[in-house]
């Protein structure tokens, strides 16, 4: 039998549409990989009776609710007053929590005011949940019968709560955790994606597809008896559909990915950019340690830059243009040079919405890398805004970083 769960998120911001509600998506993935089924996600204002009402609402239904957000000082945050009138037991100040609020007000040399306190109260005979990143506890408590787990909005420190105090519990409460894997895909849509996978899914298996753009991501969950063995069955049928439009699995990202590649190869990467105007080096960068395999990024945005720095010959400019292949190829061989690199990659596009002609429209992409195995080109066009266009041109750059030794001799 599935066990249900639900989640509430309180705050006035987020039924605003002030902030985007990320705790939700967060513990929901959580929820889902120790193996409970997520029916309900409700986000409502700091207004007492409406968290009367959602929390009423999900403890009647679900045999798990967790709720973020209402935890502060200010006269607003009323979740621990809601929570205490429906379990018919007072607030108090956790010891614990309030001896940390002194000692760090002290230390910083701030006043602590009356409504501080708020901060550390959880009703009485909760289970408190100590919060190292900041200062208000999380508790677990129950509300006629179901478990309720009340953390803070704040993104930082309900993680930070999950991790050292809710999940360790509820594994304890899992007898069968399923098992999960999440396949990252480039380079291929989502109906194709669906449709290479179709009859996969059986009694126990179940395939779960999402965008994460520019990539779409597809997630196997398996449960139930031989569970380990199903899912290794299933990865090796996903990978031979798929091929090489996997990049890779679970936590790994595709820069984390190019530089292992790179890494591994003993290969120094140099970037040439003219429309993304820095985004692939800085997707590259975003890793630490990549300062052990990229060297030079160069934005080469005008025409003389990429003349002046790249070598680009004034005729290429002249009778192809900027965006072109004969450019990026040009671009991508000089940044070679230039950074006495490996390998280098090229970049130039038309992002939009202006620029376009009838023989290059905005979104059209050319893309070329220059190494040991010769220089390759590429050509994308895709019909997206300014910031799709520089996040697609970006990631078909890694992609050719990711593809460039499949066919070396």
């Amino acid at each position: 039998m599935s066990v249900n769960a639900e989640i509430v998120t309180i705050g006035d911001e987020l039924t605003r549409g002030e902030i985007v509600d990320t705790n939700s998506s967060f513990m929901a993935d959580r929820l889902t990989e120790l193996g409970f089924r997520v029916t309900w996600m409700t986000s409502c204002t700091d207004d007492a009776p409406d968290i009367r009402a959602a929390l009423q609402c999900a403890t009647g239904r679900a045999h798990l609710v967790v709720c973020s957000g209402g935890l502060g000082p200010t006269e607003d945050d009323r979740t621990v007053d809601v929570i205490c009138e429906l379990a018919g037991v007072p607030a108090e100040e956790e010891p614990r929590a309030l001896a940390f609020m002194k000692d760090r007000f002290a230390r910083s040399g701030f006043q602590l005011t009356p409504n501080n306190l708020r901060q550390v109260r959880v009703p009485r005979g909760a289970t408190v949940l100590p919060n190292r990143a900041g200062l208000a506890p999380g508790f677990w408590i129950e509300l006629s019968g179901t478990p309720l787990v009340v953390v803070p909005g704040v993104p930082r420190e309900m993680k930070r709560i999950w991790a050292d105090e809710i999940e360790p519990r509820l594994r304890e409460r899992v007898k069968e955790p399923p098992r999960v894997r999440s396949f990252h895909i480039y380079g291929m849509g989502e109906s194709h994606i669906d449709h290479r996978l179709a009859g996969l899914s059986a009694e126990g298996v179940s395939i779960h597809y999402r965008v994460v753009f520019p990539e779409n991501r597809v997630k196997i969950v398996v449960r139930g008896p031989g569970a380990d063995e199903r899912l290794a069955a299933l990865e090796r049928e996903v990978r031979a559909r798929l091929g090489h439009h996997i990049y890779g699995v679970d936590g790994e990202t595709f820069p984390e990915v190019i530089g292992k590649i790179l890494r591994s190869r003993g290969a120094r990467l140099a970037l040439a950019e003219s429309c993304t105007g820095g985004l692939a080096g800085h997707l590259v960068t975003s890793v630490p340690g990549s300062s052990d395999y990229f060297t030079t990024g160069v934005v080469s945005y005008a025409n003389e830059t990429k003349q002046k720095l790249l070598g680009v010959k004034e005729e290429t400019l002249k009778l192809h243009g900027a965006v072109s292949e004969v450019c990026v190829r040009e671009m991508a061989e000089g940044v070679v040079k230039l950074a006495q690199a490996t390998v280098g990659v090229a970049i130039s596009g038309i992002a939009g919405p202006g620029g376009g002609t009838p023989e290059k429209p905005v979104g059209t992409i050319w893309l070329a890398i220059a190494g040991p195995h010769g220089t390759r080109s590429r050509h994308v066009l895709y019909g997206g805004d300014r910031e799709q266009v520089k996040q697609v041109a970006a990631h078909a750059a890694l992609a050719m970083i990711y593809r460039y030794w499949d066919s070396e001799p």
